[in-house]
């Protein structure tokens, strides 16, 4: 998609918001701007771009494109004054282009007088339901439909809200999203109405040599301008560390983020993430599920890791172009027992597309298709009526895919050996004619392998020339100083949030 074509949705995003919500004001429904999930708030809230979970129906429901398999989200919140949150969502997968998901939220504070005649219970719910889809393979929206329901002392009001939102794939590595939350009317107390907190936000995420960078801009109607930049970062498999900063005037309540993430088999995770500001800290726990799909558990994985268990380790692993050479072995076997070809058949190859690969396609190739009787011609079939052109079958074929990559790294321990996981994958289309260059089979075949390999055999492995067999690794020389401090600066801003918050509260 170009970018003209992301400006058009980012801009019917903010048509649909009423010029009049951007006015300052006192909202109700307050609660509706707790930052949801713990991996979100210890980056700062600066998610919009990166929600991947049941979370989407918070931050933005296009997220819900981007869920893969069934996703449990439990998350509790220890606010300011008391006040506590908790909340439970489920997403999943509808088809293979959309996804869905619903919420509950459920807080409020307990028995509490701020007016000296007496003390009083208020409470806040909300339900949600949101969709997904995608409108290419680099785009999505959402929309999420909210009931709520609010309640001070003796008096209860209950409204509807909707949230839009788009996210757009510039790549790999880099995510740009777009939403516009809680529009809808306001909360109908007995003094009056109150307005919904109105809330757009414009944020992009990059994946930078395994660090996961974000950067929110948001405007909530009762607020001034925030600017919203989180990070993480995982030193070990199975550890993520996260920072973040909220900036703004003095009622965006600014102040650093921070947390933790804990990860079992890139499916089960609990996060903590600890928020600063002047009225004092707040905590927020979370727990992750994933059930048939990978989960990424918060941490800063490449969306090509497969949902498979861990690949094997390769003690002593075979060269990039061996497994390369084995795999397509194993695609030209059984394209040609599927092809069907007579005993003894004349062939003629033709490569579709140019590629660095195809001088080792069409030898193996030749050499299956002799090694079952057939004899191979070279040059171009041709439609002649040269006699010894009659019986001649011609096999068409094109390579989609033939690389292998290293699609993540880490260290087992923070100071330890860097391990990489190695994927190598063939796919191949082929075509059948016969003399009359009428298409008698078509089809593809593919093959993939996943092995786990030592840092250190990585340049070993590479076949010079070969760019398809010679994936470049992110290692490099400043890695052993640029991975400590950030671990350090992580970890020692942690450690001053806690210390901050004892002197505060």
């Amino acid at each position: 998609m170009t970018s003209d074509k992301l400006a058009v949705l980012v801009a019917v995003l903010v048509a649909v918001l009423p010029p009049a919500s951007l006015a300052q004001g006192t909202s109700g429904a307050q609660f509706l701007g707790v930052g949801i999930g713990a991996r979100a708030a210890a980056m700062g809230g600066a998610y919009t771009s990166i929600a991947d979970d049941g979370t989407a129906l918070h931050w933005n429901p296009a997220g819900l494109t981007q869920v893969d398999g069934h996703r449990l989200t439990l998350s509790h919140i220890s606010w300011l004054s008391g006040v506590k949150y908790n909340y439970a969502s489920y997403a999943a997968p509808a088809g293979s282009d959309a996804g869905i998901g619903v919420a509950l939220e459920q807080g409020g504070a307990g028995s509490w007088d701020n007016t000296g005649e007496g003390s009083f219970e208020s409470g806040d719910f909300a339900g949600i339901v949101g969709y997904g889809r995608r409108m290419s393979a680099d785009v999505g929206v959402g929309a999420g439909l909210k009931f709520l329901s609010s309640s001070l002392g003796d008096h209860g009001a209950s409204s509807y809200a909707v949230d839009l939102g788009v996210l757009y794939s510039v790549n790999d590595d880099m995510n740009v999203g777009a939403a516009v939350r809680n529009l809808g009317p306001g909360l109908t107390f007995e003094n009056g109405t109150d307005p919904l907190p109105v809330t757009m936000t414009v944020g992009g995420s990059y994946l930078w040599h395994g660090v996961l960078l974000s950067m929110d801009l948001e405007k909530v109607n009762d607020l001034g301008p925030m600017t919203r930049i989180g990070a993480e970062y995982a030193p070990v498999r199975y550890l993520a560390l996260r920072g973040g900063w909220i900036g703004g005037d003095e009622t965006a309540l600014s102040g650093l983020t921070g947390g933790v993430g804990l990860n079992w088999n890139e499916r089960w995770a609990v996060d903590y993430a600890y928020r600063s500001s002047d009225l004092g800290g707040t905590h927020q726990f979370g727990l992750s599920a994933g059930f048939g799909g990978a989960s990424s558990g918060g941490l800063a994985v490449p969306a090509s890791v497969s949902d498979e268990d861990d690949p094997p380790v390769s003690v002593v692993p075979k060269s990039n172009l061996a497994v390369i050479s084995e795999l397509t072995g194993e695609v030209m076997a059984e394209a040609v027992t599927r092809m069907g070809l007579p005993e003894g058949s004349r062939l003629h190859l033709r490569q579709v597309d140019t590629h660095d690969a195809n001088w080792l396609m069409k030898s193996i190739l030749l050499e299956e298709l002799t090694s079952h009787g057939h004899t191979v011609r070279a040059g171009q079939m041709t439609a002649s009526e040269d006699p010894d052109d009659a019986g001649v079958y011609e096999i068409a074929y094109r390579i989609v895919y033939c690389q292998t990559s290293l699609p993540r790294s880490w260290r087992e321990w923070v100071v330890g050996a860097r391990r990489f996981e190695r994927r190598t994958a063939v796919d191949i289309r082929f075509e059948l004619s016969d003399e009359t260059k009428t298409i008698v089979w078509a089809g593809g075949v593919q093959r993939e392998r996943r092995e786990i390999i030592s840092g250190g055999r990585v340049d070993d492995l590479k076949a010079p020339g070969q760019t398809f067999a010679s994936p470049e690794s992110e290692q490099s020389g400043w890695d052993k100083i640029f991975e400590p401090v950030i671990v350090a600066g992580i970890v020692g801003g942690l450690i001053y949030l806690f210390y901050t918050s004892r002197s505060t509260d």
